[in-house]
């Protein structure tokens, strides 16, 4: 159904205009000038002209078959005129006009109008309030928008939920010389949708880029299914808008406190294979690139310069994004120790110098394309007036024609001196950049997407020694006693059914049980207060640590009963604390997996906020990223003579915890704070958690 829309055979323009400043003419213009291959109908009931076509008064008195209407009238007419195409057999209609689930109740009725009087007939709509589609094929040339981008055929197709974030994009990739292939901006969402459009273009053979911007983001887990699959083979790049806005939701939980209103939605896309950006030109540039190159296997990058700073530059840039400097092989070296200059500099970057020739450039290329320890090949060339820039430029476009590796180059120049240098590059699919900063973020991105494939090729962690059945009674338990919050002798129970590392505890209603339970557990212990109310313990004196004797815990049991009226103890085996970390995980969309926090604990875990977050099912690479992406890395490692913490073991807890929140999606937050890491010779300890269900 998706070829009416974007491969239209002949299009009519219901609202169609004279009057230049409205969007009825613009769109029949668009049509006339982009050069679209079928016939226009402008539907118009008062001018029997619109600029040089026969207007009809209606729809219904077109004399050919339409399989694609602009609908640009009344918001009250909107559902009329979808009827007259679904009997005219119109496939697909785009209603330009606004007024409907955006402005309130009154709206909605309307879009649920037009809606069922689509579904009626089969009409499947765009919009309403939406810009519209652009198809760029030479077979097609269909510029069904009301916008003013220059339509040049390109590869990139972009799909923009704000049509003025959609025209800049679109306007900038022009000037890039790019280009898009495709373009959509579907307003309402009420019909066609985000999810489909993208599968469609996932399929497209003209496609090799596609860019989202996106605001909301409607049935997510459908969105996710068919991103997972497109960006296996080709790159997607999204612009997630509003950052900056507050949850809305209340949350009682470490995690869901530190979490912003889109990071489900930016996890998601990441999860997904998506590069996400946070700046247009940044994004723009990247998508020219990922259109261009070869798919890097890793994010080891080998450098030529032919000048320091900018090379200084470019190696901060890419360290700072998650790059590594590719390690120059001994074979490397000694294959360019006797080409280049004598004064080159042969560690990374390999500095050719300013003098440097065409044959020098091009073996320095040829030479990191082959080394097996680079990745990706990084060219800074600033073009001196007494070197044959041209002929560097050959050289390395050869080396780069056909070549397994990306090539990345940043072509510091003027550009009308040096016009036909810049030509060779682009003519040979190199693409080049003004400045280093940006060229150097751009092969980040690069990157990124070999690491965001090869991650999802990794299957969810998963342990066979877990007591699914135990965990499923304890939790039906909670929700059979309307509780919201497990009880904390529950919640741990639950995590020990995982093979999760749970000190001994023991819950009590009265002193004789609290000392028989010291007795058990065996000195020192800690007590706390056993409450659905009191969120944050230790701020409401609801514990105390490192009790000893049982005259310490009498007058400790005494004081939190006084505090406390009514309430149940909890007595727990007291732990020397360690390296204190914290793991947390929310539940905020349906359909999805829970958000999985982890980061360095205790109490200034919310203040710090040095933490990473994932989307679960979290795989083994997932872990390993979280683990070492947070900034506290160096001191699980161990810093200044202190000893770090076992990080395999806070491996396999994160992995437990991820397929317990996968098996018990019942689980809406859960916080482990903090957790004491040891070094290699002990065992970690959970001493402290708060689990929340959603209740039936």
């Amino acid at each position: 159904m998706l070829d009416a829309l974007f491969s239209p055979k002949a299009v009519a323009v219901i609202g169609a205009s004279n009057r230049r400043l409205t969007i009825g003419y613009r769109i029949v213009e668009n049509l006339v000038e982009s050069g679209f291959k079928g016939p226009i109908f402008p539907i118009n009931p008062k001018a029997p002209y619109i600029k040089n076509f026969i207007a009809y008064k209606d729809i219904m008195d077109v004399p050919l078959q339409v399989d694609l209407a602009h609908i640009i009238v009344k918001n009250t007419r909107v559902a009329g005129e979808i009827e007259k195409c679904g009997k005219m057999g119109i496939k697909v209609v785009i209603v330009n006009t606004a007024g409907f689930g955006e402005i309130g109740p009154e709206g909605v009725k309307l879009q649920e109008e037009m809606l069922a009087v689509a579904k009626k007939y089969g009409v499947r709509v765009l919009g309403p309030n939406c810009q519209g589609v652009m198809n760029s094929d030479p077979e097609v040339r269909a510029y069904c928008n009301f916008t003013f981008t220059s339509m040049v055929e390109g590869s990139i197709s972009l799909m923009a939920q704000s049509g003025g974030v959609g025209e800049v994009i679109n306007n900038r990739l022009y000037e890039l010389g790019l280009g898009f292939r495709m373009y959509a901006s579907y307003g309402n969402q009420a019909d066609i949708n985000a999810t489909e459009i993208l599968e469609y273009w996932g399929n497209d053979p003209g496609t090799k880029v596609i860019l989202l911007h996106i605001e909301t983001l409607q049935d997510a887990a459908g969105f996710a299914e068919v991103a997972r699959k497109i960006t296996k083979r080709k790159p997607i790049l999204a612009m997630k808008t509003g950052r900056t806005k507050l949850g809305a939701k209340a949350v009682s939980s470490h995690t869901g406190g530190m979490m912003a209103v889109d990071t489900t939605t930016n996890l998601l896309l990441e999860k997904c294979g998506i590069l996400t950006f946070n700046d247009e030109e940044e994004l723009c540039q990247a998508a020219r690139a990922l259109a261009q190159l070869p798919v890097a296997e890793g994010n080891r990058v080998g450098i030529i310069t032919n000048t320091g700073g900018p090379g200084i530059i470019v190696t901060d840039e890419l360290t700072e994004r998650g790059c590594d400097l590719a390690e120059i092989s001994d074979a490397s070296r000694d294959t360019l120790q006797g080409s280049l200059y004598p004064e080159a500099s042969l560690a990374n970057p390999i500095d050719v110098l300013a003098t440097a020739t065409p044959e020098h450039y091009q073996l320095a290329a040829e030479t990191l394309m082959s080394d097996p320890g680079v990745d990706i090949v990084f060219v800074n060339f600033i073009t001196p007036f007494f070197v044959d820039t041209e002929g560097v430029a050959r050289g390395l476009t050869v080396v780069a024609k056909d070549a397994a590796k990306p090539m990345v180059a940043c072509v510091m120049t003027e550009k009308q001196g040096w016009k036909k240098t810049l030509q060779i590059f682009n003519d040979g699919g190199i693409p080049t950049f003004d400045m280093p900063e940006m060229a150097g973020k751009v092969a980040a991105a690069v990157a990124r997407y070999a690491a965001l494939q090869q991650r999802q090729d990794s299957p969810p962690v998963t342990f066979n020694d877990v007591d699914t059945a135990a965990a499923a009674q304890l939790i039906e338990k909670t929700l059979a006693s309307g509780r919201s919050f497990m009880a904390q002798a529950d919640a741990f129970s639950l995590l020990a059914a995982y093979g999760l590392p749970v000190p001994a505890y023991s819950e009590t209603g009265d002193l004789d049980g609290a000392l028989a339970a010291a007795a058990e557990i065996g000195y020192p212990v800690t007590i706390k207060v056993e409450s659905e109310e009191v969120v944050h313990k230790s701020d409401a004196g609801g514990v105390v640590l490192n009790i000893k004797d049982d005259q310490a815990l009498s007058e400790a049991y005494r004081t939190m009963a006084q505090n406390f009226p009514g309430a149940v103890c909890f007595i727990q085996k007291f732990l020397n604390p360690g390296i204190e970390i914290m793991v947390g995980a929310n539940r905020e969309t349906e359909g999805l997996g829970h958000v999985v926090v982890f980061g360095l604990g205790g109490i200034f875990v919310e203040v710090m906020k040095d933490v990473a977050f994932r989307l679960n099912p979290l795989s083994a690479d997932d872990i390993e990223a979280m683990i070492t992406g947070i900034k506290g890395f160096p001191i699980l490692e161990g810093v200044r003579g202190r000893a770090g913490a076992d990080i395999e073991k806070l491996k396999e807890i994160i992995g437990r915890i991820s397929m317990l929140l996968n098996n018990h999606d019942v689980i809406d937050e859960m916080d482990l704070n903090p957790i004491f890491a040891y070094p290699e010779d002990r065992e970690p300890g959970l001493v402290d958690v708060r689990i929340k269900l959603k209740g039936k």
